[in-house]
């Protein structure tokens, strides 16, 4: 009866964390396709873009392989103190450490998606090649 207990609370907590940690990726989505675009004085879109992707390619890589580095630690230790509690504990925490992870990625992936959605964003024109050729000519003085 108690581990049954245990086991639901464990998933409930599980579960609530899943759906809070997609609850953010919504919502940083939202904002990100929202807020206005403010530049930025650090580094040019190309390089944050690159650095947004690499950075998800190293998180994306290096989760799996640390999640289950961790897990197998717990349950070595719980192989010696023989909590169940605790390894429900630890294992959240785990679970959590991932979910952070996965929430990198889709900031650094919404970074990314910026990017691309400015390419359409320079879609060439007409009007914008006239403006181009407006404007030089008014440099040069010409009518």
């Amino acid at each position: 009866m108690r581990a049954d207990l245990n086991l639901q609370s464990h998933l409930l907590r599980m579960r609530i964390t899943a759906v809070a940690a997609l609850a953010v990726v919504i919502f940083a989505a939202i904002a990100a396709f929202v807020l206005p675009y403010r530049g930025s004085a650090v580094a040019s879109p190309r390089t944050v873009t690159l650095v947004a992707l690499a950075a998800s390619l190293w998180i994306g890589f290096s989760a799996n392989r640390d999640a289950t580095g961790r897990l197998e630690r717990i349950r070595r230790a719980f192989a010696v103190h023989g909590d169940e509690g605790r390894l429900l504990r630890e294992h959240w925490l785990v679970y959590l450490a991932v979910l952070f992870r996965l929430g990198m990625m889709v900031v650094a992936g919404l970074v990314v998606a910026m990017g691309g959605l400015m390419v359409v964003f320079t879609w060439p024109t007409t009007r914008k090649t006239q403006l181009l050729l407006g404007r030089a000519r008014a440099l040069r003085g010409d009518s």
